[in-house]
């Protein structure tokens, strides 16, 4: 899976930062992670908590990615419930800041939050072998190119889950490369999954979210 990169993709991308970073002290959570994901996808929230709990027992003391980390707000019961590093990223500064935040409330020293761009991740191929993408994926643009990634940093043998947002209005893009990923539907994203050699091994819907469980070979 390859996408050029382009002008386009890098404004959206900065935009996109900068309003999340706005966002991450005070508006996010309420907003999004009670409100509009609790509205549109009824039980998505406990599904990804769910995905926590088995990446970390998949990766045993292996360390764990998560992109993108967002507030924290799941990331820090994952990383509770897991006895290696877990390595959060996300592009928005004020995102960091607040997961960073997060972390030490909950005296979580095995938590690493880094900014990061999800086209460029700056991990060696087959890094991880667990990696989350929950309630994130739907902004960001280009989403070949960032589940490219995702594909690439996770171990032979090592599980990816995902949970994202998908409105049903038309297609967007047929393969997601520039429109934001709420206009991806899930069946795509498992289907560029797939093209990449990841098997998937579940898949539902909760609302307008999927929820999609995969392994690398």
């Amino acid at each position: 899976m390859t996408e050029p990169h382009t002008p386009t993709a890098s404004r959206s991308k900065r935009t996109i930062g900068a309003i999340y970073s706005k966002m991450a002290k005070s508006l996010y959570e309420p907003l999004v992670v009670h409100g509009s994901f609790k509205l549109f996808a009824p039980g998505m929230n406990d599904v990804i908590l769910e995905h926590g709990r088995a990446a970390a027992a998949h990766a045993r003391r292996r360390p764990i990615l998560d992109m993108p980390v967002g507030t924290g707000y799941f990331t820090v019961e994952t990383a509770a419930a897991h006895d290696g590093i877990l390595v959060a990223c996300d592009i928005a500064e004020g995102m960091v800041r607040r997961a960073r935040t997060a972390a030490a409330n909950k005296g979580l020293s095995n938590l690493v939050v880094l900014q990061a761009d999800a086209h460029h991740l700056p991990f060696a191929d087959g890094s991880f072998p667990a990696v989350t993408s929950s309630n994130g994926l739907q902004v960001i643009p280009g989403t070949e190119r960032a589940l490219a990634e995702l594909v690439r940093v996770l171990a032979p043998g090592g599980k990816l889950f995902i949970a994202a947002l998908s409105m049903p209005v038309g297609r967007g893009s047929r393969d997601g490369t520039v429109s934001p990923g709420l206009l991806v539907r899930g069946r795509v994203v498992a289907g560029l999954l797939q093209r990449e050699g990841l098997k998937i091994f579940s898949t539902r819907q909760r609302g307008l979210a999927y929820l999609i469980e995969a392994t690398k070979p």
